[in-house]
């Protein structure tokens, strides 16, 4: 335990403003914790034949588009720890193949074949956009060092200046409305390795407005969600009531 002494009265205002500020996020946020225990990883390997983590992650994309009407930017974490400091990279998870995937499943014309072949091509590309992501070939974080690099360093001593050509390139660049939407993650997840004595994980949403943070954990008989969205009205719209109805179904 730590403790302080003279704390004076600036420090203590601070502890209030900072109090309140937690008190105000918590009263507009709304959590669920979901254990689906019909099937894991053990089912979707033997029977479904695709990978755990792509089968997961298009549930939860088809749930999105089944309550929103429309496809979700998906942020999903790819460790990158093969490399010395490395961290994480973004999985893209939305890719033309999931959204085949999920038009199929909502459409009435489509039969169990045409379903299952469109979730064997939606995971086979999701497991490579992994793979890339993984061996440092997304684009997220060079895109952020890039755009670090052009607002904070001062060009080096030898090294001529931006021109105002060059310049408003990469304005442009940066200021570009679809990189700006592809960024806006309305589903930011991450998966976690199997822990069996985890029993709740937690992972807020990125996006106010009909935004859902995942945390998940596949593990052989079940798959267990954590899901952060923002109350009907501060959300403008999202559900994580109808989100976990509909995940589960």
């Amino acid at each position: 335990r730590l403790r302080f002494t003279d704390v004076d009265a600036s420090v203590l205002k601070l502890v209030d403003e900072a109090e309140h500020e937690v008190e105000q996020a918590a009263s507009i946020s709304s959590s669920r914790q979901i254990r689906f225990e019909n099937y894991g990883s053990s089912w979707i390997k033997r029977v479904a034949k695709v990978s755990p983590d792509a089968f997961t992650q298009l549930a939860l994309q088809l749930t999105y588009y089944r309550i929103h009407k429309e496809f979700a930017p998906v942020y999903e974490t790819a460790s990158t720890r093969q490399f010395l400091h490395g961290r994480t990279e973004t999985v893209r998870s939305l890719s033309s193949e999931a959204a085949d995937f999920m038009q199929a499943m909502n459409d009435a014309a489509s039969s169990s074949a045409d379903k299952y072949e469109a979730i064997a091509r939606a995971s086979a590309k999701h497991q490579a956009l992994l793979r890339e992501a993984s061996a440092g070939q997304g684009i997220d974080r060079h895109i952020f060092g890039l755009r670090m690099a052009y607002h904070r360093l001062a060009p080096l001593p030898d090294e001529t200046p931006i021109s105002d050509e060059e310049r408003h390139a990469i304005e442009e660049f940066f200021g570009d409305a679809v990189l700006a939407k592809s960024a806006t993650f309305h589903l930011s997840t991450s998966g976690l390795f199997p822990a069996y004595y985890l029993t709740h994980t937690g992972f807020g949403c990125v996006v106010r407005e009909r935004g859902y943070g995942i945390n998940y954990i596949i593990e052989e008989g079940k798959i267990k969600f954590g899901i952060e969205g923002k109350t009907k009205e501060a959300g403008n719209g999202t559900d994580v009531d109808l989100f976990e109805s509909t995940l589960r179904q």
